[in-house]
């Protein structure tokens, strides 16, 4: 059972003060998960409660009322403005990506991959289907980078394989998804990783991008 409400909250940034919806999830919820990590039933949906945008300054963040010094200059960059309105995306996505970037500004490229996950989530949600791939590719591009400064995006590297590969299948990216693929496949992993690695190597030769869950391992024929 699940009960949304509104709470008022004041602006880290800007000092104005606004009601948001607030979800109050009271029983654990499980269900499939998509490859990408997206939750299934309640916990799905809830994705549009998950960053809170100002509409007097336009700063997002997952908690409105908490920020850095530096956020307050930040926002008023061009290319801030330019994303929070950008018609390529929808206005949560949009939220989302602007997020991303104050997480890029503090290092923060773990958590600013997976606002541009969220984003792309909203976009499927919308039909936003280019704007869904750029997410992806956003997403994929911080992932990359945490991975380099050592950062991690995951529970453990194996899944941030499995959701590197998706994003890239996702965005049309096939022939990197594949080598990807192919070197988790040559590797002594867990029978159970190893079946996400053959399911998504399976949709990566029929060029297939939609979106496909943790239940369809189970229907494989190799």
């Amino acid at each position: 059972m699940s009960t949304i409400f509104f709470t008022e909250k004041t602006c880290f940034v800007c000092g104005a003060v606004s009601r948001y919806p607030l979800i109050n999830l009271s029983l654990s919820i499980v269900g499939p998960r998509d490859l990408d990590g997206r939750p299934s039933q309640i916990e799905r949906a809830s994705v549009y409660l998950w960053v809170q945008r100002c509409a007097g300054c336009g700063y997002c963040a997952p908690e409105i009322s908490e920020g850095n010094r530096g956020d307050k200059e930040f926002i008023k960059n061009e290319f801030y403005t330019k994303q929070l309105y950008n018609t390529q995306f929808p206005e949560t996505a949009n939220s989302f990506l602007c997020h991303s970037l104050l997480m890029e500004k503090d290092d923060k490229l773990s958590d600013a991959g997976w606002g541009a996950v969220f984003g792309a989530w909203i976009c499927d949600d919308n039909g936003f289907k280019d704007g869904a791939v750029l997410c992806r590719k956003k997403a994929v591009s911080f992932f990359k980078k945490a991975i380099k400064n050592g950062l991690s995006f995951a529970e453990n590297r194996v899944q941030q394989q499995i959701y590197l590969i998706d994003l890239l299948r996702r965005s049309l990216e096939f022939d990197e998804a594949l080598e990807l693929c192919d070197k988790e496949l040559e590797k002594e992993n867990d029978h159970e990783l190893i079946d996400y690695f053959n399911l998504e190597r399976e949709l990566i030769l029929k060029k297939d991008t939609s979106c496909h869950d943790d239940t369809e391992i189970e229907e494989l024929d190799y």
